[in-house]
This record gives structure tokens, C-alpha cells and sequence, in this order.
């Protein structure tokens, strides 16, 4: 400026870069801080908390005041209701279709259970329905006799084995099911987003110092007893698939086996074999010869090799029909 005054701009750069500095000098302030005042930090945190959840029930109250309200006029007024939606639709049809799409996407399975709940109510009038849509289809031109080929046929048979397969090897794995969703543009647009501003923006001394105590190696003791479960792991899915193929190639032999030694105790006067859990079990006892770590796929060393050992118990009948 002419009269030698900094301007707002010089004023701000200058404050900053002397926040910076103190920052730069001072990595440990804030942890320190923290730590001193933890318990009044936690104070005002549950405060501010409880803040914001009264805000959301008061906002959610209101909301649904007004979704009330909303339902009580639109039944008091159906005629201009309906006028409303059709002016909404032809003004905003695309924002329609994808609210329809989302909807259905959300509800997909109230949906399908409401209408064979109306189908088992009234077949006839289930039926007199497919006929109008398939008329409508053949008035508009649209093959309603269409069929897959062949080659279609065994394409899709095979991408459902295949996702058999894999929903298979991930239940024996011990890993959750694998569930998918739609992801919209706006929503893949707004990720991209906050994902570029996380990555680009600019680290304070205060985010730098906790970046470093996180950097900390990990003790050997943990490094240690984390690869000997993952090996343990690693080991136990390859006897598993192992005693699955021979369990499949000679179920027969096993359970005549197990059958044949369960009446020879039997005669002892000794308790039978559990004709369920044993075949399996001489199958895992096949499969872990020659590892030095087979304790690790024993009947009682995981979970999901006590439920392969118990799958049949899923298919056994119940000893009395009540």
C-alpha cells in the first residue's frame, strides 16, 4: 500500500508462516496437550456429541412432521396430487427414472415378496396380467417368445458356476460374502472428489508429528506371532482343499468304513462312531500327512474347520417329526 501498511493478504501470509514456524519447533505441543487435558477433551466431545444428536432427533422429528403432513394432504387431495407428480415427472423425467431405479434397487426384495404375496392372493388376476403385458409386447413390436441360444445358455451356466465356485472357496476360507452395490455417477463424481482434496491437501506440523509416532516399527514379537498365523492359515486352507477333493472321490469308502467300525464297537459294547463328523475326519487325516504344521487344520484349531467337519449335520433330518 502507498502509506507503508501491510495489506490483508501480506497480513495473513506472514501470521501463517510464523504458525507454521512455532508448529515446526513446537511437533510435540498438541499430543502433550491431549494428553494433559484428556479427560476435558472427552467432556466436551461427549457434550458436543450430545449436541448433535439432539440436533438429528429434532431435525428427524421435524422431517417427519412434515412427511406427515405431506401424507395427510395428498390423501385429503388425490386429483392435485397426481397433477403435481405428473408436472414433476415432465419436468425432471431422467431425475424420475433414476429416483424409480434407486427405489427398486433399495426394495427390490419388499417388492418381489409383495407381489407374489398379490399373485398367491388372486392367480387369475396375476395371469390376466402376464397376458396384457405379453399383447402390449407383441402390439409394440417386441418378441415376447424370446429364448436364449445355446451358446448364451452355456455362457450364463458357466458364469453361475463360477460364482458358485467362488461363493464356495470364500465360505471355506472363513471370509464374508461378497456384496455388491450400485454406485451412481453423482455418487462416483463426489468420492473422486474428496479423495483428490484428502490426498492434495496440506499437512500442519500438528498432522505431520502424528503421522510420525505412527511410523513406529512394530515390535518383533508381533511380526513374529503374525506370521505364525498366516501360515497356520495359509496351511490350513490348502489341507482343507485337499481333504475336500478326497473326501468327494471317496465319500462311499469312508462312510462304509466309519459304518463297519461303528458296528464292531457296537458289538464291544463300546459308543459307535458320529457317522457325520467321522468320514470327514479321516479325510483331514489324510490330507495333513506330510505337513509339518497339520495341527494347524486339526477339528479343533478354527472355525471353519469345525464347520466343514459338521456339514452334514446342516442336511441330517430330525430324529422325531413333531
Amino acid at each position: 500500500m502507498s502509506d507503508g501498511h501491510p495489506s490483508d493478504e501480506e497480513r495473513a501470509a506472514r501470521l501463517a508462516r510464523q504458525r507454521k514456524a512455532w508448529n515446526e519447533a513446537h511437533p510435540t505441543y498438541y499430543a502433550e496437550y491431549r494428553e494433559r487435558n484428556r479427560e476435558d477433551i472427552r467432556r466436551k466431545n461427549r457434550e458436543r456429541e450430545r449436541d448433535r444428536a439432539q440436533r438429528a432427533r429434532e431435525e428427524k422429528a421435524r422431517r417427519q412432521k412434515q412427511i406427515d403432513r405431506a401424507k395427510a394432504w395428498a390423501k385429503e387431495h388425490p386429483e392435485e396430487r397426481q397433477q403435481a407428480r405428473e408436472r414433476y415427472k415432465q419436468k425432471h423425467l431422467e431425475a424420475y427414472k433414476q429416483a424409480q431405479r434407486d427405489y427398486y434397487y433399495r426394495n427390490r426384495e419388499a417388492i418381489a415378496e409383495r407381489r407374489r404375496a398379490r399373485e398367491a392372493a388372486d392367480p387369475e388376476k396375476a395371469n390376466e396380467a402376464r397376458r396384457r403385458a405379453v399383447e402390449r409386447a407383441r402390439e409394440a413390436g417386441r418378441d415376447s417368445t424370446w429364448s436364449p441360444t445355446p451358446d448364451q445358455r452355456a455362457t450364463y451356466r458357466e458364469r453361475e458356476n463360477a460364482a458358485r465356485r467362488q461363493a464356495r472357496r470364500r465360505a471355506r476360507a472363513g471370509l464374508p460374502e461378497r456384496q455388491l452395490h450400485r454406485v451412481h455417477a453423482p455418487e462416483r463424481r463426489h468420492n473422486d472428489a474428496a479423495a483428490d482434496a484428502f490426498f492434495a491437501q496440506k499437512r500442519t506440523g500438528e498432522d505431520i508429528a502424528r503421522i510420525r509416532n505412527q511410523d513406529e516399527p512394530t515390535s518383533p514379537d508381533l511380526v513374529h506371532a503374525w506370521q505364525e498365523r498366516s501360515e497356520n492359515r495359509r496351511v490350513a486352507r490348502e489341507i482343507l482343499a485337499i481333504a475336500d477333493q478326497y473326501f468327494a472321490d471317496h465319500e462311499v469308502e469312508l462312510r462304509a468304513r466309519v459304518a463297519e467300525v461303528s458296528r464292531a464297537r457296537f458289538r464291544g459294547g463300546m459308543l459307535p462312531l458320529d457317522v457325520y463328523t467321522e468320514p470327514r475326519r479321516h479325510a483331514l487325516e489324510f490330507a495333513s500327512r506330510g505337513y509339518l504344521r497339520a495341527n494347524a487344520a486339526s477339528p479343533t484349531s478354527s472355525l471353519t474347520i469345525f464347520r466343514w467337519l459338521t456339514t452334514d449335520y446342516a442336511q441330517r433330518r430330525p430324529d422325531m417329526a413333531l
